[in-house]
This record gives structure tokens, sequence and C-alpha cells, in this order.
């Protein structure tokens, strides 16, 4: 695909995430599709934009992609987002077993985070 197609894609799932204020928590000048990366279209459209839009992204990135941010950015949000965890498992990237993938990669994330904050204790010196 030309990289001209790629873009006006790009910019037209940004102007619906925009109608639906997928960037509330930003500061209105620095959301731009020029400063957004990828990952974060990715993570924005999967999280806020209906299927036909989720399937744009299958144009513009690779699968591996978008199943790498669903996965480390999604599937942590638990029960909130349970039930598309599943139709995206199951639809989008052809997991067998979607219950206990979603419930493995959440595990991994939590222990990345307790893991990263003991790093942060240990490198700070302080005791616990």
């Amino acid at each position: 695909m030309c990289s001209r197609k790629k873009y006006n894609i790009k910019r037209l799932l940004f102007s619906h995430l925009k109608k639906e204020h997928a960037f509330w928590s930003y500061d209105p000048s620095s959301v731009t599709l020029a400063r957004m990366g990828d990952n974060l279209l990715i993570e924005k459209v999967l999280y806020h934009l209906d299927w036909d839009d989720i399937m744009k992204l299958f144009e513009i990135f690779p699968k591996y992609q978008i199943k790498e941010v669903w996965k480390n950015q999604l599937c942590p949000l638990g029960n909130y987002f349970d039930k598309m965890n599943i139709l995206y498992a199951t639809i989008l990237f052809d997991i067998k077993n979607p219950k206990r993938y979603i419930k493995i990669q959440t595990n991994r994330f939590i222990k990345n985070k307790i893991n990263d904050g003991l790093r942060i204790i240990a490198a700070n010196g302080i005791n616990i």
C-alpha cells in the first residue's frame, strides 16, 4: 500500500478518535497526528472506535504490531474490558483459549509492574 493511502487512513482514524473525545486527558495543543505514535493510535482505535475502523488498522499496520499493542495495553484492563478482549483474541488474533491467554497476559503485566516498583525502590535505597 502506498504511503499516501496509509496516511489518509491514519488521518481518518485520528479524526474519528477526536470525534469520540478519545484524547480528553491530553493537552489539546499536543494532540496531533504528527506527534502521535503508531502504537498509541492502535491502542486508541481498539479502545474507542467501531469494527470498521478497527479493520482499517489491519490495512496499515502488521497484525503482530496490533496484537502487541492489544496484549500490552488492553489485556491488562481486566474485567472492565473482558468481553471485548475475548472478542479480539478470538476473532482478530485466532487465539484458541482466549480467557486463559488474557489471564496469563494480565498476570504477566501485574508481575512486571511489581518488579518495576521493586527496582525503583532498590535503586533509591529504600528499605522495606
